[in-house]
């Protein structure tokens, strides 16, 4: 097992690659670096990659002290990178913790998510700066990439900047403004087959931005149609080599996406947006079988796993002489849920309404002195109301219940530039203060949290081409709520258990660097760290048959390396990438009680739901044979260690294979799309039913796009 303490090694030679940097560097250089530049510059030249994350304007991916990761739009569409599912396999210590159907899907980052996805979220999801939050049910946004501009990454917490439920880093999804001056117009197709399927995917989708005043007045409208035929079988008793329905698990997804962008003065821009996306599955990703794909003992009854969500948001943009000011609202309304069958003729069905109103203002500096700051205040007030029944001959339960949230957080962050801009500290609070209510038919149960964050941050920039930092950062994730049957019943089998839980806080202590050639052709990324958890949240068995609750049950620690590699080899237009993640979770104290329950849980074993390590390796090429066509193609392996379930099980280790092959000429592009071409079928993810239970890959997908592109 590679340990953290290897990455210290990492920065032995941070001074020699200085000094070869430096020594390199004699001849002029166009500067890319934000060292040097104020906060509010125009992109940098040169195709440097500029990002938002840390909300001060843009700034060079390069000269980010963070870990963090940028995908370009076309970059995801070259790979084959549609949903968030996908990308994933990418970033370094993500992998997916939790899956329901294609309307609700859970991630981890690093370890932290613990062992289930109620609760909020692990991980912070922002799109085009408002956040996306299913109030205590963590799951991400089951939107698609048609549209993206730019996804960014950030890992290990984030609690000063984006506050709750960011203890695990935060995915940042930047979609297309309209364009001021042009009219644009880009349109795609593509038709493809699973192994298994009785019919051939299909997916449309286009974009269109229209100038109404020029330089003034846009509007941009996007969408799109995507269906999946089913490729699981259905046996309405057990599994008997005879199925009663074949392709069941069929996936459609539809969204359609209008923006306003209004810039009535050169400093100010306003921005409005609706987005309304609907991802519907029929019957689950957790199957008696994987392999081969099957469900049993249906009795004939359908089964889904269904989303409909609006996202409303209005944003604006003030530039003044020496600072900004930006307001961000957003509404989010929504409906998800599932329905299983359950033999001979019931069912459980636990459906979800979550409401969402979110309000942040901050400012931050844009002019040329040392001192850089943002500083701001957000407001939420959501609720999850949730409508629960499992009926059976024997039984009939109905659980309705309700959270609601009303909570609100001031922060900001100081920065200073010493020797010429070389050697930045920075310093970062947030104090989060949050009132939460859960109401069944029975009560209304109030409680108060307030939590304080704060991220500490040196970094050192000698040169545009590298950039060393050390950080120490805490975050945290909102308690889970949980009804009062939940509550008895943990305390009838002797755990301590309130409404509301703890907050699970989490601080992470960092080391990093980013170095890359003069040239640009080599680039390379590493991050060691160790992230201490305090009150982890975990499912725990009750006292009381079949009510099981939640509790804090314990700390732990995680100690990792993240690497990346990039080399724009010499063979004009093919690169060469790769990244990945060796992380290392052990429980230090577990509560006696809740250990006496769960006695995998234990002071040195390791952190359930976690991952020992991943990575993914790609080839891309794109190369011209004439001024007006060129050639493009990726190729990636990606692979997952195995996974400790909370039952004692461990999923296996499995691999991923994906290609794309493609044609450009002029606007026009055709490719040729290969997804899982080793056809790994799992189960990733373990269920209660055998060995071959659960959820995995979808089989092996091979498919044609064909795309235009006027833009």
């Amino acid at each position: 097992m590679l340990r953290f303490q290897s990455a210290v090694a990492v920065f032995a030679i941070a001074a020699s690659l200085a000094a070869i940097d430096a020594r390199a560097q004699s001849a002029p250089e166009e500067q890319t670096g934000e060292s040097s530049q104020p906060k509010d510059e125009a992109a940098p030249a040169n195709g440097e990659i500029v990002v938002t994350a840390q909300k001060s304007g843009s700034q060079a991916l390069q000269s980010v002290p963070l870990a963090i990761q940028a995908f370009g739009g076309e970059d995801l569409k070259e790979r084959n990178i549609s949903t968030v599912d996908d990308l994933v396999s990418a970033i370094p210590g993500a992998f997916e913790g939790q899956r329901q159907s294609v309307a609700s899907r859970s991630y981890n980052l690093r370890g932290a998510g613990g062992s289930n996805a109620n609760g909020d979220s692990p991980i912070g999801y922002y799109v085009d700066d408002v956040p996306f939050i299913v109030t205590n049910f963590g799951i991400a946004p089951p939107i698609r990439f048609q549209d993206l501009e730019r996804v960014e990454v950030l890992r290990g917490p984030q609690g000063t900047l984006y506050g709750q439920g960011s203890s695990g880093g935060v995915f940042i999804f930047h979609t297309r403004d309209p364009d001021l001056q042009d009219f644009q117009f880009s349109g795609e197709a593509s038709v493809g087959h699973t192994r298994g399927a009785d019919n051939v995917n299909t997916e449309f989708a286009g974009a269109v931005s229209i100038p109404i005043v020029k330089d003034k007045l846009a509007i941009r409208v996007s969408g799109g149609h995507g269906y999946n035929p089913g490729w699981a079988d259905v046996y309405y008793g057990p599994y008997d080599g005879t199925p009663d329905r074949h392709g069941a698990n069929i996936v459609r997804n539809d969204d359609i996406r209008i923006v306003g962008l209004f810039k009535p003065t050169d400093n100010l821009s306003i921005r409005a947006q609706y987005w309304h996306f609907r991802p519907r599955q029929e019957f689950l990703g957790t199957m008696a079988s994987v392999d081969p794909p099957y469900y049993q003992n249906t009795a004939g009854q359908p089964s889904f796993g269904n989303g409909d969500f609006k996202l409303y948001s209005l944003s604006a943009a003030l530039d003044l002489d020496s600072f900004s000011i930006t307001s961000a609202t957003s509404y989010l309304k929504g409906n998800f849920g599932i329905y299983i069958p359950l033999s001979p003729s019931g069912f459980f069905s636990s459906q979800f309404y979550p409401k969402m109103f979110a309000q942040e203002v901050r400012a931050n500096s844009t002019g040329a002195g040392p001192f850089h700051w943002v500083v701001g205040a957000q407001y939420q007030d959501g609720e999850g109301p949730q409508k629960n029944q499992l009926l059976n001959p024997s039984v009939s339960v109905n659980a309705d219940n309700n959270t609601i949230t009303k909570n609100w957080a001031v922060f900001g962050e100081l920065s200073y530039d010493l020797l010429d801009g070389k050697l930045v500290p920075l310093v970062g609070l947030r104090y989060y203060h949050d009132k939460r209510t859960f109401e069944d038919s029975t009560s209304s149960l109030p409680s108060t949290k307030g939590v304080t964050t704060w991220r500490v941050n040196l970094s050192y920039l000698p040169t545009d081409n590298l950039t060393m930092f050390i950080t120490a950062a805490t975050g945290f994730r909102a308690g889970i709520v949980q009804s009062q049957a939940q509550v008895l019943s943990l305390q009838a089998a002797g755990v301590p258990a309130s409404t509301q839980l703890e907050p699970e806080t989490s601080t992470n202590y960092e080391i990093g660097l980013k170095w890359r050639t003069p040239d640009r052709n080599v680039s390379v990324g590493l991050n060691g760290y160790i992230t201490k958890f305090k009150d982890m949240q975990t499912n725990t068995p009750g006292g009381i048959s079949g009510v099981n609750g939640f509790s804090n049950f314990g700390d732990a620690t995680t100690k990792g390396i993240d690497f990346e590699f990039h080399w724009r080899t010499p063979l004009t237009g093919l690169s060469l990438n790769a990244v990945g993640n060796v992380n290392d979770g052990k429980y230090d104290r577990v509560n006696a009680a809740v250990q006496a329950a769960l006695p995998l849980f234990r002071p040195g074993s390791r952190i359930v739901n976690s991952i020992e390590y991943n990575y993914r390796l790609d080839a891309s090429y794109n190369g011209h044979v004439s001024e007006d066509v060129s050639v493009f193609g990726n190729l990636a392996w990606s692979r997952n260690g195995n996974r400790l379930q909370s039952t004692g099980i461990i999923a296996d280790p499995y691999s991923q294979i994906s290609a794309t092959l493609g044609v450009r000429y002029k606007a026009y592009e055709l490719a040729l799309i290969g997804d899982n071409l080793g056809d790994e079928r799992g189960p990733t993810i373990v269920g209660t039913n055998g060995p071959l239970s659960g959820s995995g890959p979808t089989p092996r997908t091979i498919g044609m796009r064909f795309r235009v592109d006027f833009q």
